[in-house]
């Protein structure tokens, strides 16, 4: 949670042209800003726009996300939106984008360029909701997540570099396993003929006189051909090597654009910072040039033994045909002696690779396990983190509300990949996929099927040993065994639970009624962050009673400490939460105009008419309760 002390994330300023809010210019307050106005003047479509703009569409909903590039669209036009905000150091940006699916260009106070990204809010983050947004959260554990990670995103942000590498580097090694057992499995039917050669081979009777210098001759061109396959591999694995070495040195030539330029008051050191990696990259470059140059001079040197052998192999081959000219009538079983010796030595060649693929194989299948065992130590950590978050949201919250959070418990990703590969096979796998996923974490599941052990399975899912091997073989069979690589690798999320207390008993939200979801979600929102908050109509489904009671208190206890924007219908948010700043909108249906702005008591009279139904309404309504 924030610290009072802490700075925080603003939206300092939203200038629009074009579209429907034409010249729109909007200064908004570091506390409390409410945006009224009657129905359809455009107050939603400054909201989308400012999220637009910062470019923090909800990429994890699909619909909700081509919803509201079509607002954009019809609202923008051709136009553009620019925002100015304020980072938590300190630093003012401009941000500017158009309506089309072009990344936001981010510039300095002067207008000047920078290369900063708002992607994974490390530089600038904010907080959205759409109407009726907060209704859906109650029903969805990963919105719900979301919400809890909002809390930690500079912890987790440390967190994610590490954590992308890994997952970058498991899928890696998991194509690398796959590839090196189907290169493996292809190679092992042919290997099977080595026996059947060896005996052919040794059963083999040239016969005659010369019986031993031909066996010998027809040995020596096996080798021949042995040596023939060494050389050629030589000479591959130094050209692979050259082609690895010149990857490397682009790598490390690009040091240097390993730093952003910075306008901050560091300037100095990124600039020497990037000097450092230039020259990094330039000394290492140096090195790999050298290594290049020696192993070209070896693979020349390869190259003039390989001229040297074809000289040699070419008086072999003459000697071998004389002898075989002299001894017409074993020149049939010499050949197929020959033939035998050289299908032998490629299947030996096979088996040596067979071997070596092996090897690699252990290595990948121990480096897997490391990289596996890395994974889980770092959701350990954000599960810690996301846990002790959630305690503190429920030590705020209590009695009414307690938010609690499951490691692992989200397990939809999991049956969704069982489902896939047992769909399809005539039986009633839904049940099965339920006893998995609820008994079987990934990776136990993959260690019991990888070892085919039946009974394990069998009792863990309490099931007969038929459906135990049956689901073995399914398994295992599934995209060539690919299916297991993905499954062990899959990382299971945490699943939170929010509940709320009604009439002494604790409820899920995703349960309640569409007010009581909103009366669940919302004082979450509304808890201090480092991220402004921006709501339309946080009021929805929400009694008033509730609004006072629960939601202005909240606004009085948070704004001095974080930014909130709401558009909203409400009287008592802006009066009672006493707004910093009021905007009061309006339109001809063509187009929308900032009629007015200011703070509460400025604009008591535009609330009152627009919020209260006018002067004669709150009077009736005040007479009616008889004060």
């Amino acid at each position: 949670m924030t610290d009072a002390a802490h700075a925080s994330h603003k939206i300092l300023r939203l200038e629009v042209r074009g579209g429907f809010w034409d010249g729109l210019e909007m200064d908004f307050a570091a506390g409390l800003n409410c945006i009224i106005g009657a129905r359809g003047t455009g107050k939603t479509t400054i909201l989308e726009l400012c999220r637009h703009c910062l470019g923090q569409a909800p990429i994890d909903d699909p619909q909700r996300e081509q919803q509201l590039t079509k607002l954009i669209k019809a609202n923008l036009d051709r136009g553009t939106v620019e925002v100015v905000i304020e980072t938590r150091d300190g630093m003012i940006y401009r941000v500017h984008r158009g309506a089309t699916g072009d990344e936001p260009e981010v510039s300095d106070q002067r207008g000047s360029p920078v290369e900063i990204s708002l992607h994974r809010g490390q530089v600038f983050a904010a907080d959205f909701y759409s109407q009726h947004q907060i209704e859906d959260i109650a029903i969805s554990p990963r919105a719900q997540l979301a919400i809890i990670d909002q809390f930690i995103t500079d912890e987790i942000a440390e967190i994610e570099p590490e954590r992308r590498a890994l997952a970058s580097d498991l899928e890696k090694n998991s194509a690398d396993i796959h590839r090196l057992r189907q290169a493996i499995a292809d190679r092992e039917e042919a290997l099977a003929e080595i026996p059947e050669l060896k005996k052919r081979l040794e059963a083999l009777d040239v016969g005659g006189e010369q019986a031993d210098d031909i066996n010998r001759e027809v040995a020596l061109k096996g080798s021949r051909d042995q040596e023939k396959r060494t050389i050629k591999r030589a000479d591959e694995t130094l050209a692979a090597s050259l082609d690895k070495l010149e990857d490397l040195t682009r790598t490390v030539k690009s040091f240097g654009r390993l730093v952003e330029r910075s306008e901050g008051e560091n300037a100095k050191l990124f600039e020497r910072l990037q000097l450092v990696l230039e020259q990094a990259g330039n000394d290492v470059a140096g090195q790999l040039g050298s290594a290049r140059k020696l192993i070209e001079e070896t693979r020349a040197s390869v190259e003039d033994l390989e001229r040297e052998l074809g000289e040699a192999h070419a008086g072999q081959e003459q000697r071998y045909a004389e002898l075989l000219q002299k001894h017409q009538d074993a020149q049939a079983q010499a050949r197929e002696g020959a033939r035998l010796q050289a299908r032998l030595n490629e299947l030996l060649e096979q088996k040596r690779q067979v071997e070596r693929r092996r090897q690699e194989l252990n290595e990948l299948t121990k480096q897997r396990g490391n990289l596996l065992d890395q994974l889980s130590e770092l959701h350990d950590r954000v599960f810690a983190l996301r846990q002790r978050t959630a305690r503190e949201i429920s030590a705020r919250l209590e009695p009414d509300i307690r938010v609690g959070i499951t490691q692992f418990g989200e397990r939809v990703d999991y049956a969704d990949c069982l489902r896939d590969a047992l769909k399809g096979q005539g039986r009633h796998y839904n049940a099965l996929v339920s006893r998995i996923e609820q008994n079987l974490p990934p990776r136990e599941l993959v260690r019991l099927l990888e070892r085919s052990a039946v009974s394990e399975l069998a009792t863990a899912l309490e099931i007969r040993d038929e459906q135990a091997d049956w689901l073995i073989d399914r398994m295992r069979a599934a995209e060539d065994g690919k299916l297991l690589l993905d499954l062990e690798a899959l990382q299971l999320e945490d699943r939170p639970k929010i509940e709320l207390c009604d009439g002494g008993t604790y409820k899920d939200a995703s349960t309640l009624s569409t007010g009581q979801k909103c009366t669940t979600i919302l004082p979450i929102l509304l808890l201090d962050s480092d991220r402004p908050l921006l709501i339309d109509q946080p009021e929805d489904n929400l009694d008033n009673a509730f609004i006072y009671e629960t939601v202005v208190r909240n606004i009085g206890a948070v704004k001095a400490k974080r930014q909130l924007i709401f558009v909203t219908h409400n009287p008592n948010i802006p009066v009672l939460g006493d707004a910093d700043a009021v905007f009061v909108t309006e339109s001809d249906g063509q187009h929308g105009k900032l009629r007015t702005n200011g703070d509460v008591d400025k604009l008591k009279l535009e609330i009152e008419q627009i919020l209260e139904g006018g002067a004669e309404a709150f009077l009736e309504r005040k007479r009616r309760y008889g004060y």
